[in-house]
């Protein structure tokens, strides 16, 4: 696992409170695509702060949560009610086998070493059992635009970042075409309609700040980036949210 992928817990406590919920409707169509009912065991894998741990167990009795970072699961423990809440990884999972009748993976899921993580996931869930990948989504593109400096500033970001090896390489956004070689289904996607996110000036930099590419910076450019972008970034600006559900089950 990359240093990106294990970046997020250095802002646990921003990363629970400026990134976007899961939006219910998502989680709900998740919940019928894979025909789960309240009494169904299901596993929040890489479940950081509980973002999306949270509205499982408002959905379902026995959720177990399993999340690698201490600082994130710190977090996770304290705000979700979730059965159990393990440490753990993907690539390996500390569940029995065939314990669960589906996982549930919010915004990690290219973080995986897929080699070790699709057996795993073969491994601790219950025959036919689903895989329901969600994602929050947004883009630099704000209303108002962001000014010109500031974009600058993340542009230099994602440059440092583009310069330094992630780990899982060039195939880190190719794993939709992964599932081919499992044991699993067809991946299926769907997607809505994007809606409109205001934000503050203090919380966008926050927001910005949560995601790996500023995590992984080194501790005395963070702090000259965090600097620079909440001196230049004033009043609300609103974003296009995007969201998106990916699932499958096993054959």
């Amino acid at each position: 696992m990359s240093a990106h992928a294990t970046s997020f817990g250095r802002r646990a406590g921003d990363y629970d409170r400026v990134r976007p919920e899961y939006r219910g409707d998502v989680v709900d169509l998740a919940v019928s695509r894979l025909g789960l009912d309240p009494d169904a065991v299901v596993l929040d894998l890489a479940a950081g702060t509980g973002k999306l741990t949270r509205p499982l167990v408002e959905r379902f009795r026995h959720v177990v949560a399993v999340e690698p970072d201490p600082g994130m699961r710190a977090v996770l423990a304290r705000a979700t009610e979730a059965y159990r809440v393990l440490d753990g990884r993907a690539e390996a999972i500390p569940l029995d086998d065939h314990s669960v009748d589906a996982v549930f993976v919010g915004q990690a899921f290219h973080w995986f070493d897929r080699d070790l993580a699709f057996p795993e996931l073969e491994r601790v869930l219950r025959p036919r059992g689903g895989l329901a990948l969600l994602w929050n989504s947004w883009f630099h593109e704000a209303e108002p635009p962001l000014p010109l400096e500031a974009v600058e500033v993340m542009e230099g970001v994602m440059a440092w970042n583009a310069a330094e090896p992630r780990g899982t390489g060039s195939e880190e956004w190719e794993w939709p075409s992964k599932f081919e070689e499992t044991a699993f289904e067809e991946l299926r996607t769907e997607t809505f309609e994007p809606t409109g996110w205001t934000l503050d000036a203090e919380r966008l930099v926050s927001l910005y700040l949560s995601t790996s590419p500023y995590g992984t910076l080194p501790p005395d450019e963070l702090e000259a980036v965090e600097r620079s972008l909440r001196e230049l970034i004033v009043g609300e600006h609103t974003l296009p949210l995007h969201a998106e559900l990916c699932w499958t089950r096993l054959r």
